[in-house]
């Protein structure tokens, strides 16, 4: 069911994952196809929102840190998920691998290595200021419209 808090959340959420994903782009390398990053970051922050933060924000002002925290987890763990699963696609259709397990381990490996590269100070700032600020707004939408 449609609520203000879901859908503050995942406007907020969905501005964040755009944001960070054009910090991102300079870091890259040269070449690449960048011309989805910021829909899918974007899109990510939008199911975030909608389908994890919205539901948890109750009207108690305490859980704003709680919910900001986790809720930058989840939308990153989601992003690294879906763009190291495309990889691990890409690599599997060259037939890089000797089976399906070492395809799967492959996707936390390429993980850890997007986030090693790519997550900056800056990056992870703006993580967490957008979780926060989504957390904190989606409450006030609840309290105000819920």
């Amino acid at each position: 069911m449609p609520t203000a808090a879901k859908l503050v959340a995942a406007a907020i959420l969905a501005v964040t994952g755009w944001f960070c994903a054009e910090l991102i782009k300079p870091l890259m390398e040269e070449g690449r196809d960048l011309s989805k990053l910021s829909p899918i970051c974007a899109a990510v922050g939008l199911v975030v929102g909608w389908k994890y933060l919205g539901p948890r924000a109750d009207r108690r002002l305490g859980s704003v840190g709680a919910n900001a925290f986790t809720t930058a987890l989840v939308q990153t763990g989601l992003t690294l998920f879906i763009f190291a699963f495309t990889v691990m696609i890409k690599q599997s259709l060259r037939k890089a691998y000797d089976g399906p397990i070492e395809a799967l381990q492959d996707i936390f490996m390429i993980s850890v290595d997007f986030f090693q590269k790519y997550f900056t100070f800056e990056v992870i700032g703006a993580v967490l200021l957008g979780g926060a600020l989504a957390s904190w707004c989606a409450i006030n939408a609840a309290r105000k419209w819920g």
